[in-house]
């Protein structure tokens, strides 16, 4: 039997954070900890985080505001699959070599 469950980004992230940052990411993405947590055990995703791109935004933002030294910010792309699927997602992550119309 394999283990569907894998690690994804929020899962990694709550392993390194603190109990206090764990609350203080829920009050900032203006969800529960119950619900980090049901995120980051993958529950009924198979392991994967599968959030909507309001709550991936607001996440996103909250790790930015909580990073210290091993406790990475997390990218919406990695919490939400239409975020990683969305073009406009990642040309903004990695815009174009040479386009003067971003200067």
């Amino acid at each position: 039997m394999s283990n569907i469950f894998k690690k994804n980004a929020l899962n990694v992230w709550m392993a390194k954070a603190t109990p206090t940052e764990k609350n203080r990411l829920a009050e900032l993405a203006f969800t529960t900890l119950g619900t980090l947590q049901q995120i980051s055990g993958g529950y009924r995703t198979e392991g994967l985080a599968s959030t909507k791109p309001e709550l991936a935004r607001n996440l996103e933002a909250a790790s930015v505001v909580l990073v210290r030294v091993g406790l990475p910010a997390m990218k919406r792309e990695d919490l939400c699959p239409s975020c990683g699927a969305c073009d406009l997602a990642q040309e903004a992550r990695n815009p174009p070599e040479g386009d003067e119309s971003l200067v």
